[in-house]
């Protein structure tokens, strides 16, 4: 069995930035010498064959008009083949990663095995979501000197407008002012080309990525809960390679600065954290809930991680980091000179009626009921206000949450409060739910977790395929659900426990 390159880096590699980037070679050739990340790789392949039909592109694009590519998309069995290669590549995807799982002789996981499943997804289009071309048209809408929380992409009226789903041409923003800046950059290094600056908005996505990568095993290691795990349940999870990496949703940077800033809490100081999470906040706003976690990661830290941090202390922490994150956060909307516009364009992705949410979904059903009853006249009445019941009790969980565990499990309680965040929201898209989905994978050490967090990435997975090769939620989840009995009528479900011997993350403070 090959050595971890791990074990060798103190010896060969130099410091600073050189020692660095050996280090990645060194993964990089010991993962390759790993059969199963080599059969990921394949599985990626796939993907980006795949992504060039119809699925994850718009009626009007670069590739349609190339011979072979084109096919993909003009012929039936050009789309069949196309759907086909995506549906086989993510089954080949989540088999590899579930052949990775932690046990006993199993080779060291390392960020190798993340580069080589990922090279493919970024050399796609995007996948699975037309987002980046949204982020595209947004940029563009700066660059021209429109303001995007005010007005839609439909205004632009060239490529970039015909590249944006329907549904978001005439939708403002409602993303931090640092994301849109970041697609303004991206639109003008690209020359104003649509298709390339939808390709490019992956670049921060993949940075995002790659910080997730970093420092939320140090954060594992750092707060005392097993690296392996995390590696594999969170950083190489199918999930944030296909939605993260594939879709460059700007989840993924604010995800991976969001890891970054806790790590910095928990290695250094508030301070600094604090500005990294308003960063965070800045590109996509649930971040912010990470602030009280940081103060409470600093309490330990000075504490030295021998005792449970009193309230007060935490509290007289999280007034000096609250202060820091806003005057930060005000500081960005102002020199980005977008300001704070997208308050008003919160309720933007309301328009989706989202099958994911449990909150729309129950609400669409009594709708359906009422309606037939004649009880109500309209079908669109209990939606709404199902959805704000479900935020506000949403955030009366969340203080009780905050008040129940206090400082006792920063981490941890963090990743519950963007859980409940996700599910009683009025909107949940898959790659949602790795806001506190990866920190749910990191801190929670159970069999029955371990298999929601892998049932969740196979179903999501899945269900993410079918629902952009058929543009239906219903189909999807039909499909899934046939899947998921298929695999535990063969036997498969029992190899998720099998491992008696599966590292465990140690209970600990944080």
């Amino acid at each position: 069995m090959p050595s971890s390159p791990g074990h060798d880096r103190a010896h060969v590699a130099p410091a600073g930035w050189t020692g660095r980037i050996r280090r990645e070679f060194d993964d990089l050739r010991y993962a390759w010498g790993d059969p199963v990340t080599r059969w990921g790789a394949l599985g990626s392949l796939l993907i980006l064959i795949g992504a060039y039909g119809p699925s994850t592109m718009p009626n009007s694009n670069f590739w349609r008009d190339l011979p072979v590519i084109g096919l993909m998309q003009t012929t039936l069995p050009g789309r069949i083949l196309a759907t086909g290669s995506m549906l086989i590549g993510v089954v080949i995807l989540l088999d590899a990663w579930l052949r990775l799982r932690p046990s006993k002789g199993h080779r060291p996981l390392t960020r190798g095995t993340v580069w080589w499943w990922s090279l493919p997804l970024l050399l796609s289009p995007p996948l699975l979501s037309f987002d980046a071309f949204s982020y595209a048209a947004q940029g563009e809408l700066v660059s021209r000197g429109f303001d995007p929380y005010k007005v839609g992409p439909g205004v632009l009226g060239d490529a970039f407008t015909s590249q944006v789903d329907q549904m978001w041409r005439d939708t403002p923003a409602p993303y931090g002012p640092l994301s849109l800046q970041l697609q303004h950059l991206i639109v003008v290094v690209t020359g104003h080309q649509p298709y390339l600056s939808a390709l490019l908005v992956r670049i921060p996505a993949f940075i995002g990525v790659l910080l997730l990568a970093v420092y939320l095993p140090r954060l594992a290691r750092r707060i005392g809960y097993d690296r392996e795990t995390t590696i594999w349940l969170a950083v190489l999870n199918p999930l944030v390679l296909l939605h993260l990496v594939g879709g460059a949703h700007n989840d993924a940077l604010m995800i991976g600065l969001m890891m970054w800033g806790l790590w910095v809490a928990a290695k250094t100081h508030w301070v600094p954290a604090a500005v990294i999470i308003a960063a965070a906040a800045s590109v996509k706003q649930p971040a912010a809930a990470a602030v009280l976690a940081v103060a409470a990661l600093h309490a330990w830290r000075v504490g030295g991680w021998r005792e449970q941090p009193s309230n007060a202390t935490v509290a007289r922490y999280a007034v000096g980091v609250v202060g820091v994150f806003l005057a930060a956060f005000v500081a960005i909307g102002l020199l980005t000179g977008l300001g704070f516009g997208w308050i008003t364009a919160l309720g933007v992705p309301n328009a989706v009626r989202s099958f994911l949410s449990p909150v729309t979904t129950i609400a669409q059903g009594l709708d359906w009921v009422l309606v037939s009853l004649g009880v109500i006249p309209d079908a669109d009445l209990v939606v709404p206000i199902a959805q704000r019941v479900g935020q506000v009790v949403g955030l009366l969980v969340v203080i009780w949450m905050v008040f129940k565990f206090k400082a006792r499990h920063p981490v941890r309680t963090l990743g519950w409060i963007l859980l409940v965040l996700v599910f009683t929201g009025p909107v949940v898209h898959p790659w949602y739910i790795l806001w506190g989905g990866l920190l749910f994978a990191m801190t929670e050490s159970g069999q029955l977790a371990r298999r929601i967090v892998v049932w969740a990435t196979c179903g999501l997975a899945m269900y993410s395929v079918v629902d952009a090769a058929w543009r239906s939620s219903v189909v999807a989840v039909g499909v899934t659900a046939a899947l998921a009995l298929v695999w535990i009528t063969t036997g498969h479900d029992r190899d998720l426990i099998r491992d008696k011997d599966f590292a465990k993350s140690r209970r600990t403070p944080a």
